[in-house]
């Protein structure tokens, strides 16, 4: 099954969840509980950390974090895990179209920071999607193999909101030029998970 926030990030060929992390987990917790689903491919844009990351390159992923900026300035803690990995694209599923893999930030809060999105760069964390994490959650929840596709549609800087809705339309036309290849991608996750 293919996923998408949703709320002016549509697409024909994916369920819309919800935007943020909340939303989307009690979407995708609706359908779970409802429908029998087999995988799980959530597309979306995507912001980028650092300026060596190309806009409108797509990314895949199956490790995510949900790492709030207080943490990094030192005036948070969390005591819950806030890093999970699926591993399934270390498990002979096919994505060599996506050559290029990430691990993406959730956060309710979009970075507008430029230092602060430097030190998620530096730790290894490239991109940051609201949903990504919580989608991650409950795929684990439910023992769904599970990935996300991402296209690049901003930097994480003080003109992070311009950029993306100058940029948002593009990323969409990537998403669904892709489309039958998402979606080849999710029946092929579906039939790893029955081995």
């Amino acid at each position: 099954m293919i996923v998408c926030a949703g709320n002016g990030e549509d697409f024909s060929f994916a369920k819309s969840l919800g935007v943020g992390l909340v939303e989307s987990a009690i979407g995708l917790m609706q359908i779970c509980q409802k429908e029998s689903v087999d995988s799980l491919v959530f597309i979306g844009s995507a912001g980028a950390y650092s300026k060596e990351v190309k806009l409108f390159d797509l990314y895949i992923a199956d490790s995510a974090t949900q790492i709030e900026l207080s943490f990094l300035q030192d005036k948070a803690y969390t005591p819950l895990d806030n890093h999970i990995q699926s591993g399934i694209l270390q498990e002979n599923v096919s994505y060599e179209t996506f050559a290029n893999k990430a691990i993406i930030n959730s956060s309710n809060y979009i970075t507008t920071d430029e230092n602060l999105a430097l030190r998620f760069a530096k730790a290894g964390i490239l991109l940051e999607n609201m949903e990504f994490f919580s989608i991650m959650k409950v795929a684990q929840y439910f023992n769904i193999p599970c990935f996300g596709v991402f296209c690049v549609s901003n930097y994480t800087h003080q003109n992070a909101h311009n950029e993306f809705m100058a940029n948002h339309h593009k990323v969409k036309e990537i998403l669904s030029h892709h489309s039958e290849l998402i979606q080849q991608i999710s029946i092929n996750l579906a039939k790893h998970k029955g081995l």
